[in-house]
């Protein structure tokens, strides 16, 4: 049976495979997004509370020449981090978000990476509010589009070959990325339009820059109107569970 090399890797989602086993979706640094068979996994419980979490940084080795591989051995390659109260949707949200729009089998050094510095940020967060925690989603989420080749230059107008002005009103359109548009007086932008100050505070931010609470608004609006093509119809499902615990109230 072939052997690839151990990989870093976190556990995205896992899901029961026949009587003992696990299906694992897998986030790697040289492979992406891959699926792998936890042989006996839900036989042996303590394995699975102890190694098969998600949010904790381990090493695999995988089986196997067919698409779905094995899971061989497996061990903590650092300290495995809690996430507590909204940031564990948060996380769950990232994952769902990874499981539903990453190609399998791509290599995307840069994710894997951005989602290693994201966990710290989520556990370091006071987690009392939703507040703390959108500077770091929607800086992912920006990072992810642009890897998926779905976001557009936030500080270039492609039709015109030139610079987003600071003074003026973009509409984003899903063939030309952000183009000018007249805004009549009295008349705030539109749900798909954006102030060329957001759209040059957003390229900023994605260099790490503070987002102000402004700039997230925006930020949020402008990856919602980005990923809900590329998700279609079916909710998501950490979306629904963070409703039901935190506003059935």
């Amino acid at each position: 049976m072939q052997q690839l090399p151990p990989q870093p890797a976190y556990i995205l989602h896992s899901r029961p495979f026949r009587d003992t086993s696990l299906i694992l979706e897998l986030l790697t640094p040289d492979y992406g997004r891959i699926a792998c068979i936890a042989k006996g996994a839900r036989r042996d419980k303590q394995r699975r509370q102890q190694a098969l979490q998600p949010f904790s940084p381990l090493l695999v080795t995988l089986l196997g020449r067919h698409d779905l591989k094995t899971l061989g051995p497996v061990e903590a390659a650092g300290q495995s981090l809690w996430l507590k109260g909204r940031a564990v949707y948060a996380g769950l949200y990232i994952n769902e978000l990874l499981v539903r729009l990453l190609p399998e089998g791509d290599a995307l050094e840069s994710v894997f990476a951005a989602y290693q510095s994201l966990l710290p940020e989520l556990a370091g967060q006071d987690t009392d509010t939703n507040k703390a925690l959108e500077g770091p989603l929607r800086r992912f989420e920006l990072l992810l589009l642009q890897e998926l080749g779905s976001l557009p230059p936030l500080d270039t107008c492609p039709v015109l070959g030139i610079p987003i002005d600071r003074e003026g009103t973009y509409r984003l359109t899903a063939e030309d990325g952000f183009v000018p548009v007249i805004v009549p007086a009295g008349r705030s932008p539109g749900a798909s339009e954006f102030l060329g100050a957001e759209l040059l505070a957003l390229a900023s931010a994605q260099g790490g820059g503070v987002m102000s609470d402004e700039i997230l608004h925006a930020a949020k609006r402008l990856t919602r109107l980005l990923l809900n093509p590329l998700l279609g119809t079916r909710p998501l499902k950490s979306r629904e569970l963070f409703r039901q615990v935190y506003l059935a109230n």
